[in-house]
């Protein structure tokens, strides 16, 4: 059975997260922020002698670029990176780039609660991805995602990368906040709240026997500062 040490890292901060705006499937690029933690989390990596023997990214620029500039950074530029669109971020559908406010502001309408506040607290603490119920609920194209549609993709998405990475390897991906929240949430419901770990931040997972375990999340140490 195939042994699997995964570092799952969320892309470096971008023009959209800066400006309060949902990304998706959607992009923008990466901020000279978003790119210096990206090449500090590489040089951090090669400082610890941490190398991959795999390297993947969801198919958004914002994702590949990341994992570019980590992979340059820790000395593996050589390696090659694959690009899996199973492993993309959440589909906004026509929530697409809208201000993150605005949509909270409608979902907290929708549901019924007194304010913004009580909303982000339901859903963060909640048992179900609520944001995906609700988006999916209120998107006026219908092509937002739904939780089961979102979860099975990913799942997808993980089996490919364990079917492309070396038995008893160590593997790199790189791809998104509430993507990296429902993956930690698939494999341990109670690991998390559901709120994105940090940018560029990494996330250890094992795989053995058919199973993966959560050995930490969103972690920061690992950056060369």
């Amino acid at each position: 059975m195939k042994t699997l040490e995964l570092y799952l890292v969320r892309h470096g901060k971008t023009v959209f997260n800066t400006t309060g705006r949902l990304q998706g499937w959607s992009d923008s690029p990466l901020t000279p922020e978003g790119c210096q933690v990206a090449e500090n989390l590489g040089r951090g990596l090669e400082q610890q002698r941490i190398t991959f023997d795999a390297a993947f990214s969801s198919t958004s620029p914002r994702a590949v670029d990341t994992a570019r500039l980590i992979l340059n950074h820790s000395g593996q530029a050589g390696l090659p990176l694959v690009s899996l669109p199973d492993l993309r971020e959440y589909c906004f559908g026509g929530f697409e780039g809208e201000l993150t406010h605005i949509v909270h502001d409608k979902i907290t309408a929708y549901r019924g609660l007194p304010s913004t506040e009580n909303w982000l607290a339901a859903y963060r603490h909640g048992e179900r991805n609520l944001i995906a119920e609700s988006v999916h609920a209120l998107d006026p194209l219908g092509l937002a995602e739904t939780e089961a549609q979102f979860s099975a993709r990913l799942q997808q998405g993980l089996d490919e990368l364990l079917a492309r990475t070396p038995h008893n390897g160590r593997a790199l991906l790189v791809s998104h906040g509430i993507a990296i929240t429902t993956i930690l949430k698939m494999i341990d419901a109670q690991s998390t709240l559901y709120q994105s770990v940090p940018n560029a931040s990494v996330s250890r997972l094992h795989h053995q026997n058919g199973m993966w375990a959560i050995q930490s999340i969103g972690d920061t140490s690992f950056s060369l500062l």
